[in-house]
């Protein structure tokens, strides 16, 4: 990574000289200890070139990926648009990532018209029907009222109730706000110089370069803390359950960056790639000093639901990462996790998933893997690299 690179370059790419619906990479990341560019940033960048093709007042709302192949640094990556359906309500792209001869990676994106506005009197309107309604189902619910007299192959009937316009997964109560927890770096450089003195060789190197990749990367990633209501007011624990993770991420933008809502989308995308796929390892106790310890953990797929945000969102903002591992199988070699995304006030603007390879070293051979971002698959250069999975 260039030091101190701007996040909306590191999501952006640049037009074909002679092709509309293709975009061209910019400078690619590729991780220390990865044998493949950051996931996140292929994301992006294919988002980027999507949006490309889609004319306003569309924006995107949901997106679905999968990565086929490691992407290597050089050469640039082409991100190839198709234009599967422009309707009047939504609009679908389809991408596919070529490297030289290599499709490593397909995005399927949808598109959709900003949301209505409710009138103000919503709930009482919602009320307002008198009677009852019909429909047509094949379940019979709970608040159901028969009239015997109808046949049984005519619509059920029932009541109206009042309607709530939103709702959302709750924020998780007592969170210390990012400014109060440490970054991802001064966590690393601490324990350091704490417990890692006396370290030497390629371990003491993979963690040097971890801190340095942490300070001058655009994107700043704090372990979210708990305040329980049971301990003294300065007393604190990091300890969320083993299955659940939460991060502060925070966008270091430069003041000269200004970036649309779309790319704002892209940047949420690059960043929720970070440490996604190692909770569910963690759920179950695997990483490098486990026994047996952790083979090799990548990212196969993601996906990504976005929700209005609110009235002047700030994209510099923190928001929180929420992970939740929700199945790991050692023995199939996957896992997967969920997540949700906050503003640091508490709205709810997008839904995250992600399934990942997650292997044991059952043969106590070198860790091999990627860097909680990336993908899998059969490479002609994998066996000339030593690659360390980092959690």
């Amino acid at each position: 990574m260039v030091p101190f690179a701007r996040l909306t370059d590191l999501v952006g790419v640049s037009a074909h000289p002679f092709a509309s619906d293709i975009s061209i990479s910019k400078p690619l990341w590729v991780p220390s200890g990865a044998r493949g560019v950051f996931g996140g940033q292929v994301i992006a960048q294919s988002l980027a070139a999507a949006s490309r093709t889609i004319s306003s007042p569309f924006g995107l709302h949901s997106m679905h990926c999968y990565f086929l192949l490691p992407a290597h640094a050089n050469p640039d990556i082409e991100y190839r648009v198709e234009r599967l359906r422009d309707g009047k309500s939504y609009s679908n792209r389809l991408v596919r990532a070529w490297q030289g001869d290599r499709e490593v990676f397909v995005l399927l994106a949808s598109y959709t018209v900003p949301p209505t506005t409710l009138p103000e009197n919503f709930n009482l309107a919602s009320n307002s029907h008198q009677g009852k309604i019909k429909i047509s189902h094949t379940l019979r619910f709970a608040n159901e009222t028969e009239d015997k007299s109808q046949s049984p192959n005519r619509p059920l009937s029932i009541l109206t109730s009042s309607v709530q316009p939103t709702y959302q997964n709750p924020f998780p109560p007592h969170l210390k706000p990012w400014e109060e927890c440490f970054p991802e770096e001064d966590r690393w450089q601490r324990f350091f110089d704490e417990k890692c003195q006396e370290w030497k060789g390629a371990r003491r190197r993979f963690l040097e370069e971890y801190i340095k990749e942490r300070r001058e990367s655009p994107v700043g990633i704090a372990r979210a803390r708990v305040k329980r209501s049971d301990l003294s007011q300065n007393e604190e624990t990091e300890d969320s359950p083993v299955h659940t993770r939460m991060s502060w991420l925070h966008a270091r933008l430069d003041p000269s960056e200004n970036p649309d809502i779309e790319t704002v989308k892209a940047m949420i995308a690059y960043m929720t790639d970070f440490q996604f796929i190692g909770t569910a390892s963690r759920s179950v106790g695997l990483h490098q000093s486990s026994t047996p310890r952790i083979g090799m953990l990548a990212s196969l797929d993601h996906s990504i639901h976005f929700y209005p945000f609110p009235e002047g969102f700030d994209p510099s903002a923190p928001l929180l990462h929420v992970m939740e591992s929700q199945s790991v199988n050692i023995a199939s070699g996957r896992g997967v996790v969920q997540g949700r995304v906050y503003t640091k006030e508490g709205v709810l603007i997008a839904v995250t998933a992600q399934e990942g390879v997650v292997r044991a070293d059952l043969k106590g051979l070198e860790a091999r893997g990627l860097v909680e971002g990336g993908a899998v698959g059969d490479d002609k250069d994998e066996n000339k690299k030593k690659i360390q999975a980092k959690l």
